[in-house]
């Protein structure tokens, strides 16, 4: 199984302190899960820091366009502390631009390793605006809403992964092989991580599928006074150039 550290290991073994690993938590050069309230690391990433290798891009900027990254962390891990389901915000070619929150064993075993980082982000990439649903590598379901900005898809929401009902073993042993030779995972540590997967059943399945939209509503909120403020900031500009 990964070896997964605490943020006192972290501390411990990069010699600072706790807000300092939340600041590079923040600012993208530390990557981390959340699972519940406590954020786990794998020892690759903690090493790559040491290395001084580049992470991959965690904010997306185009022209004077920055997205508030913090503060649509802070709606995802709300939505993810209430609704007790994993959460991630990642751009159109679903590179994550958030830390994920609160993710099952399963999704946080899946994310330490280099292959299933480039998996998840194949499964995450195919969200669009006409699906509400998908599935990934591992057979877990992830609800998708589209976050729109200046009119336009800029991020996708994803709520998950967790199964509708009980998985099939079949289906599910088939999936857990297929992920096997992706990632490199010993076969008997996916099926020990997948037992802790959130299952929503049918009698919850309608009220699920409405929350990405309601968490999408609040982020298009932030984008939306963002692009006030900058609009406003332009007007102060032209005004000051005056005369």
């Amino acid at each position: 199984m990964v070896d997964l550290l605490t943020v006192r290991q972290v501390q411990d073994i990069l010699q600072v302190d706790r807000i300092t690993i939340y600041r590079m938590l923040q600012d993208g050069r530390l990557r981390g899960s959340k699972i519940g309230q406590q954020w786990r690391f794998t020892r690759h990433e903690v090493e790559r820091l040491i290395k001084n290798d580049s992470p991959a891009p965690t904010l997306t900027e185009e022209g004077d366009k920055i997205l508030p990254v913090h503060c649509i962390q802070t709606v995802q891990d709300l939505f993810s502390n209430v609704s007790r389901l994993g959460a991630v915000v990642a751009d159109l070619n679903g590179q994550p631009v958030t830390q994920a929150s609160n993710l099952c064993a399963l999704c946080s075993l899946v994310l330490s390793t280099p292959g299933g980082q480039t998996a998840c982000r194949e499964c995450w990439s195919s969200a669009n605006p006409e699906r509400k649903a998908l599935t990934c590598h591992a057979g877990l379901r992830y609800l998708t809403a589209p976050v729109t900005d200046g009119g336009e898809v800029a991020l996708y929401f994803l709520v998950g992964g967790f199964y509708f009902g009980k998985p099939d073993p079949e289906a599910q042993e088939k999936a857990f092989s297929r992920l096997s030779k992706t990632t490199g995972l010993p076969l008997e540590s996916l099926r020990m991580a997948a037992e802790s997967v959130p299952v929503v059943v049918e009698d919850q399945q309608a009220e699920v599928e409405a929350w990405p939209q309601q968490a999408v509503n609040a982020v298009e909120s932030i984008l939306l006074e963002r692009t006030n403020f900058i609009e406003r900031l332009k007007k102060i500009a032209h005004l000051t150039q005056l005369g």
